[in-house]
């Protein structure tokens, strides 16, 4: 569980970094773990320039065909602008949650939140 909170946490606080998603409920979940940077497809769509304030991009459509396509399509997008796509942090995610939808996060959503604030709090629980 250490690795999937760190790597969570990392994410988190990497600065210049934009996480693409599919739809509304991907983009709910992540809030829940504390992300500011997500965004939809249909934002991007709706405003080209969201994503020009950042270097690098995870690209976090579902595990499925259509999820594929719409992948190529925002990366294709994203790279022609100079944006790095970075397909390790993309890999990491679906194989630390072993989901293939990222709203399938839902169901870990009480158990990685009590992880988090175990390790965000660390300092205060040890030193308390």
């Amino acid at each position: 569980m250490y690795k999937v909170i760190s790597f969570l946490y990392r994410l988190r606080e990497k600065s210049g970094l934009i996480i693409i998603v599919e739809g509304k409920k991907d983009k709910e979940v992540l809030k829940e773990f504390g992300f500011n940077n997500v965004y939809t497809i249909y934002e991007l769509k709706k405003d080209g320039r969201v994503f020009l304030n950042y270097r690098e991009a995870i690209i976090l459509t579902d595990n499925d065909s259509k999820g594929r396509m719409l992948y190529k399509y925002v990366r294709n997008l994203l790279e022609s602008d100079g944006i790095i796509v970075n397909d390790i942090e993309r890999r990491k995610f679906f194989k630390y949650f072993r989901v293939r939808e990222v709203e399938d996060l839902r169901k870990h959503i009480e158990k990685i939140k009590f992880y988090i604030n175990y390790f965000e709090n660390l300092e205060k629980i040890l030193y308390s």
